[in-house]
């Protein structure tokens, strides 16, 4: 999933925004998380995916003083994958859509997988969970086809 983010994402909106694999942000979004200025605290999963994502300090800055953030500061810190021009954060959002969907779908399931188990995995089960799926994409007919693709210098069309 991919969030395309143009405006403010406030509260829920920058919750579902961390919920995405990749972000999208036009270079004037502002992202805030302002519980705290209603005497309420965070919710969608917000507190976990800001702490799996930047440092505790600045999460602490994020959700104790409601402090807004920009695209591109959450850019550089690695929360934002793409920063665009206003108005075509959609645009570029869809461009990026457009190549994964040049993927093979169960290779980007186990990516997702792998990404999502791997930090609470230790690198031996990590290592092993890589192994797994490596064994059942490459027995999957898509692992054919793009190789067949490579070695024809073509563009697979997987299933």
């Amino acid at each position: 999933m991919i969030a395309a983010v143009e405006g403010a994402a406030a509260g829920a909106g920058f919750s579902l925004a961390l919920a995405c694999d990749l972000i999208v942000a036009a270079d004037d979004a502002i992202f805030v998380m302002a519980y705290s200025n209603v005497a309420l605290s965070p919710d969608g999963g917000a507190s976990w995916s800001l702490s799996q994502a930047l440092p505790r300090q600045l999460v602490s800055e994020l959700l104790l003083g409601g402090e807004r953030i920009g695209a591109r500061r959450l850019h550089e810190l690695g929360l934002v994958n793409r920063v665009a021009a206003s108005g075509n954060a959609l645009d570029e959002a869809m461009a990026l859509a457009e190549k994964l969907d040049t993927r093979a779908p169960n290779v980007l399931a186990s990516i997702k997988e792998l990404i999502n188990d791997a930090a609470g995995a230790t690198l031996a089960a990590q290592l092993a969970s890589e192994r797994d799926h490596f064994v059942k994409n490459l027995h999957h007919a898509n692992a054919g086809i793009g190789i067949a693709a490579f070695l024809a210098k073509q563009s697979p069309n997987y299933e």
